[in-house]
């Protein structure tokens, strides 16, 4: 299969291919998504690529995703038991029990709060 010759054509202030590609390469270093648009929007680089330098991005999103998902799941399918609505129940009343604020019957005496001021002597 014969290559494709790529002409350096500059027209009208047009780029060429060789500065899109210095600039795409390294917007892909240093400021990624900026590179991934670039990339696709200006390269003819070959799709397993492309692919292969976007791959970081999908798995950037599909980790939180997935999470996300699956704490989702695994809340739906805990709160489908009625053993653990019952332990959910249990402990709620336990702490609402435990957070009670009761008064308290001690009564201090008025005389023993009185902080008696004391004397010292500053040497000179």
């Amino acid at each position: 299969m014969p290559k494709k010759i790529i002409e350096k054509q500059v027209e009208n202030g047009e780029l060429s291919y060789d500065t899109k590609t210095l600039i795409t390469v390294i917007t892909l270093v240093t400021v990624y998504p900026v590179g991934l648009i670039l990339m696709f929007v200006w390269m003819r680089w070959n799709k397993w690529l492309k692919i292969l330098i976007a791959f970081p991005l999908f798995l950037v999103l599909l980790v939180p995703v997935c999470l996300f998902l699956g704490l989702i799941i695994g809340g739906i399918s805990l709160m489908g038991r009625p053993e653990t609505r019952n332990t959910f129940e249990i402990v709620r009343n336990t702490i609402r029990e435990e957070m009670m604020i009761s008064p308290t019957g001690v009564v201090v005496s008025p005389t023993k709060m009185i902080v008696k001021p004391t004397e010292k002597e500053i040497k000179k």
